[in-house]
């Protein structure tokens, strides 16, 4: 099985061939072309033997150093369609081409990368709760409140509050992207849940992609941490999403507490991998330890 092997920038790639594969092989939404438009600050695709396969490769440029890197909200991404028969041809030009790489990926696809984890149910059955989740939801049904639709708009304030409040590595341009992404979304595949009282206390933002609702980010605030509406609010989304024969998959984090709060709803972990490695020069290691010191 022999074939060519590219390196394509996106506004040089087949968009039609390229959402074909996307529609026909890719595992997340992540690979869709607009995905990756509106969080990559650059990307081009490793292309097999015309379109038969295919992956994404974010990148930067820093001081004249191309680095790959797995773009924030990006969990990972997908070699779609055929593999070539050696695939550490893929590897050997990727590190042709880029100094660096930190590159999320769902297989297991380079050499030496290493394990992550997300969360997953796939069943109605497999929807349990621990005690800390059932006194949530308790809490919440006290409150008299409601779980209702709500726009993007409404729901992205109280997501971004708690994502600057958990996430302190995230950017302001980090935070510009992520708004792109979801306020031009296609609202059929993109939905928002939220608790009001006075004012919206809880908000979940979700997107379906092929038999998959993917959580993608929520928000809380004091009111609603205090009495459970996130946790209703989650259990809800994920009875939801089985109920209608979806599976339902959590975004993933490396902070232990979202670990254990999605598997306090009986999900299971997944595994992804991560291909890192620095072949940059010394002295642009030098600049990103003093960029570290001083910031």
């Amino acid at each position: 099985m022999s074939g060519q092997l590219q390196l394509i920038d996106k506004n040089a790639l087949d968009d039609n061939k390229w959402d074909a594969l996307v529609a026909k092989t890719a595992a997340t939404v992540y690979n869709q072309r607009y995905y990756l438009d509106a969080l990559s600050e650059n990307w081009c695709a490793v292309v097999w033997d015309d379109y038969r396969g295919a992956m994404a490769i974010p990148y930067s440029v820093r001081a004249g150093v191309k680095g790959i890197f797995t773009p924030n909200f990006i969990r990972s991404l997908d070699w779609m369609g055929e593999q070539p028969c050696d695939f550490n041809e893929v590897e050997t030009l990727l590190r042709a081409r880029f100094k660096r790489g930190n590159l999320n990926t769902n297989e297991c696809l380079f050499r030496n990368a290493s394990e992550q984890v997300y969360q997953v149910i796939e069943t109605e059955e497999e929807l349990q709760t621990g005690s800390q989740t059932k006194r949530g939801i308790k809490k919440f049904e006290k409150t008299g409140l409601l779980i209702k639709p709500v726009s993007i708009e409404e729901a992205l304030p109280i997501v971004i509050s708690e994502l600057k409040a958990k996430v302190k590595s995230l950017t302001p341009i980090d935070f510009v992207r992520f708004e792109h992404l979801l306020l031009n979304y296609d609202k059929r595949q993109c939905t928002c849940l939220g608790i009001r009282g006075e004012k919206l206390h809880a908000a979940i933002i979700l997107i379906e992609w092929k038999g998959e609702v993917l959580h993608i980010k929520s928000g809380v605030d004091e009111f609603g941490k205090q009495n459970g509406l996130m946790h209703a609010l989650m259990y809800h989304s994920i009875g939801q999403a089985l109920s209608n024969g979806k599976r339902f998959s959590f975004e993933g984090s490396f902070v232990p507490s979202v670990r254990q709060f999605n598997l306090g709803f009986g999900a299971t972990d997944r595994v992804y991998y991560n291909w890192k490695w620095d072949n940059s020069p010394w002295w642009f290691s030098m600049l990103l330890k003093l960029k570290k010191t001083n910031s």
